[in-house]
C-alpha cells in the first residue's frame, strides 16, 4: 500500500506504560505537534489494558488522520480496529500478519539487514524499520548500524524504510543523505520536559532535512 503520512516522525509510546490519562495527554500533545504515525507499544501489559488503550488512542488519532499501529499484538490490532501492526523477528511471519490484517492495513516489520528486508517485502510488508541508527537509550545493547546501514536496507527494497534508534532533533539531519521515509522516535519525545515542543521540533527539522519521497506503484 502507499504510505504517505503527514510528517516523517513516527512516534512510539513509552515503556513503562503510564496510566491511561497520562498516555492520552501525551499522545494528544504529539498529534498536535504534527507527528505522522503513532505506535502503541505496551510490552507485558494485560490484554484488557492494551485493548482499552488502543480504543482510546484511536479516538484521538482518527480525527487527525494519523494511523495507529499496534506493536507485536496482532490480536489487539484486529480487535480494536487499529490501522496496522508492527511485528518483529520473533512474531508471526509477515505473510500471516498480512493475510489476517487484510490488504489495506499497514504491516510494519523490523528488518535490520537487507536480506530480512527483502523477505519482509516479498511477504507483504508496508514498510521495514531498521536500527539502531545511533546509540539508543531504549535498547543500549543493540548494534549501531549508522546511516550507511539504513542505506543498505533502502537499496534492497522498494517499500518505505523507517530509521529507528537514538534519533534526536540534533542528529536527525545526519540522515539527510539517505532520507528515510520514516523516522521513529521514542526517548527524544517521551523523556523531554515538554513532549509537545520536542515533537514539534522534530517535525520541523524533518520537514527541512528529509523531504518527502513517493513510494508505491
Amino acid at each position: 500500500m502507499l504510505l504517505a503520512p503527514r510528517s516523517k516522525i513516527y512516534y512510539i509510546t513509552p515503556w513503562p506504560l503510564p496510566e491511561r490519562q497520562t498516555l492520552i495527554r501525551l499522545v494528544q500533545a504529539v498529534l498536535r505537534a504534527g507527528v505522522g504515525l503513532v505506535q502503541y507499544r505496551a510490552k507485558q501489559a494485560s490484554t484488557r489494558r492494551m485493548y482499552e488503550d488502543a480504543q482510546a488512542l484511536l479516538r484521538l488519532t482518527r480525527p487527525f488522520g494519523v494511523p495507529l499501529i499496534i506493536n507485536d499484538r496482532l490480536d489487539i490490532a484486529l480487535a480494536a480496529g487499529a490501522d496496522g501492526v508492527h511485528i518483529g523477528s520473533e512474531d508471526l511471519p509477515t505473510n500471516v500478519a498480512r493475510r489476517m490484517m487484510g490488504p489495506s492495513a499497514i504491516v510494519g516489520v523490523s528488518a535490520d539487514h537487507p536480506a530480512e528486508a527483502r523477505r519482509a517485502e516479498r511477504q507483504g510488508a508496508s514498510y521495514v524499520a531498521c536500527g539502531a541508527v545511533f546509540p539508543s537509550p531504549t535498547k543500549p545493547d543493540k548494534p549501531v548500524i549508522g546511516p550507511h546501514g539504513v542505506a543498505a536496507v533502502q537499496h534492497a527494497v522498494t517499500i518505505p524504510v523507517c530509521a529507528i534508534g537514538g534519533i534526536t532533533a540534533d542528529n536527525l539531519a545526519e540522515l539527510s543523505e539517505v532520507n528515510p521515509a520514516l523516522v521513529a522516535v521514542i526517548s527524544a519525545i517521551n523523556d523531554a520536559p515538554d513532549p509537545y515542543a520536542a515533537a514539534r521540533r522534530l517535525v520541523e527539522v524533518a520537514r527541512t532535512a528529509l523531504p518527502h519521497r513517493v513510494f508505491g506503484p
